[in-house]
């Protein structure tokens, strides 16, 4: 389950997959288990919200810790055997629970969802696009304040949370796209409870994890007193703040599972190893497809130094959470957090724990170094990535700022005079020089990738975007509010500090015109491009952000 994204609901990163191996990984060492210890103490700090990280090789456990708070008001620490939500992690629980159902005969993949919910107005959705998120069903979760207002505090049945997505408009049409999407994954849960006359958590832990000796992995219900459950913050201006709350019943088959960092990682072990489902099955759960990209089945396909990765994140009210699992050396790592908006995401120190443990540590576990603003100065400027996409480096009190064409500012430190790594990520460039030391491009390594993206040094100007000041008439034409999806708006308006954007349930930030139908972000890589006509206010506007272009017809005007 997905909390709400910044302004535009972003799908999860998708990483490729593949990557041609350029070394290979060598036997966990001492050394490299004082690295995986060194690194989860130093991401979670002990006086704040924390976690419990587990890291095996071939079912063994290599690296087991605990750090930060399970309970700040009762000074409790956290432990390696407390239980966390799991959030979105769940689904893979699920959709393995889906594909035991086939083996045993009780459904088929391509399974309509009419064969339950005849008069529901899904049609020809199928089982199969239940899983992969190509449904087109609307996302209860999206539905715009309802992660955050009372809605989400009821508890509800399976058919009265069904209910809240049952009558809204479809995205697409099944099979045409792939979008994110919890409300399918409540209906799988739903079919699991038609096909096995109990609740889909019950038959999840019979079925699936009692035989592999698992036995705190569970649906825990909130009145229920709860032996190790731990608590779930947020992070704000402040610090960390309690996590709103939300009613455990509404995440369903799609969120709703707890459990210990330890049998996290001793469910991937039996799943990934064949002792879940059998071998044909198991590769249908893991398959990209030409519409879902690398997502399958509640897991999606990615990489980590070339090696390709089985993974999924989850984010839920005071929890974080990522498990990963690379095939080749059977190495499984599980992040669990009780700390919701915490830098770096569980997702990238999972990715750090996997390289160390794989034996190719990423350049960010390489100590910081610092240098002068007249050694960084050379390396500022613009460079072409492609004939349509730039990216700048420019120094910025001291340091270095990195934005590609489209993206957001961020930092990047030195680990080496001609080595930086993006400030908390895994994502690092390499300085490219001639002979004579002159900077003539960038090698830019994304997550995963072992092969970089080179972008050639075109000018050591920053190429700014010019600007023009609108006139009252001009900007009266761009006021309004324009809406990306039913309920979620974006408004512009105009202050007294200038043009501002802001979207439902978000704060407002500055917006200037490149022309009179043309206004831009360049800190969060947003432009948005106006319908104006001859006369009257613009009837719509096209946002255009990371890569994305999504349309936005105006609803009402601002006076």
């Amino acid at each position: 389950m997905k909390l709400p994204h910044v302004f535009v609901a972003a799908a999860i990163t998708l990483m490729a997959y593949g990557y041609p191996l350029s070394a290979q990984p060598e036997a966990t060492n001492a050394e490299q288990v004082e690295a995986l210890k060194t690194l989860v103490q130093s991401v979670y700090q002990p006086d704040l919200p924390g976690a419990t990280v587990v890291v095996s090789k071939g079912g063994e456990v290599i690296y087991a810790g605990a750090q930060g708070m399970a309970d700040l008001e009762m000074q409790v620490r956290v432990q390696p055997d407390h239980i966390f939500r799991l959030a979105s992690v769940t689904k893979q629980y699920t959709s393995a629970a889906i594909l035991t159902l086939i083996d045993e005969g009780k459904l088929e993949l391509e399974d309509p969802v009419s064969r339950w919910w005849p008069d529901s107005g899904y049609g020809d959705v199928t089982v199969h696009q239940l899983l992969n998120h190509t449904s087109g069903i609307a996302s209860y979760t999206s539905i715009p304040g309802y992660m955050m207002d009372e809605r989400i505090r009821r508890d509800l049945t399976t058919d009265e949370l069904i209910a809240t997505f049952s009558e809204l408009p479809v995205d697409f049409a099944p099979g045409a796209e792939w979008r994110y999407n919890n409300s399918g994954y409540v209906l799988l849960g739903a079919i699991i409870e038609e096909l096995t006359d109990m609740p889909w958590h019950q038959y999840i832990a019979d079925k699936l994890l009692q035989p592999q000796g698992i036995s705190k992995t569970d649906f825990y219900p909130d009145q229920q007193v709860v032996p190790g459950r731990v608590h779930g913050y947020h992070l704000s201006a402040e610090g960390p703040i309690n996590a709103p709350w939300l009613s455990m019943s509404q995440p369903h088959a799609a969120g709703a599972l707890s459990a210990t960092a330890a049998e996290v990682d001793k469910w991937q072990y039996a799943l990934h190893t064949g002792n879940v489902l059998p071998d044909e099955l198991y590769q249908r759960m893991i398959a990209p497809s030409e519409v879902s990209g690398p997502y399958a089945y509640g897991l999606q396909n990615g990489s980590v130094r070339g090696w390709p990765v089985l993974e999924h994140g989850g984010g839920i009210h005071g929890f974080s959470t990522y498990a990963l699992w690379m095939p080749e050396q059977e190495i499984s790592v599980v992040v669990l957090t009780n700390y919701v908006g915490y830098s770096p995401a569980p997702g990238v120190v999972a990715h750090r724990l996997a390289a160390i443990a794989a034996g190719k540590p990423y350049p960010v576990e390489q100590p910081r170094i610092e240098l002068s603003t007249e050694q960084l100065q050379p390396i500022e400027g613009t460079y072409r990535i492609n004939e349509q996409t730039t990216r700048t480096l420019k120094v910025k009190d001291g340091q270095l700022v990195s934005q590609r064409q489209g993206g957001s500012e961020s930092l990047a430190y030195p680990v080496t005079p001609d080595r930086f790594v993006m400030e908390h990520s895994v994502v690092y460039f390499d300085i490219v020089r001639d002979e004579a030391g002159q900077v003539t491009g960038v090698n830019f390594y994304q997550q995963g990738s072992s092969e970089p993206e080179f972008a050639e040094k075109i000018s050591d100007e920053i190429t700014q975007r010019e600007t023009v000041d609108l006139t009252a008439e001009q900007k009266a034409r761009l006021l309004g509010d324009y809406q990306l999806q039913p309920g979620f708006i974006i408004t512009i308006r105009d202050t007294d500090d200038g043009l501002t954007a802001q979207a439902t349930g978000q704060g407002a930030f500055p917006v200037l015109a490149e022309s009179a139908a043309i206004l831009f972000n360049d800190q969060y890589g947003i432009k948005m491009v106006f319908e104006v006509p001859a006369e009257g206010p613009a009837t719509a506007l096209t946002l255009h952000q990371g890569g994305q272009q999504l349309p936005a017809p105006r609803v009402t005007s601002v006076e």
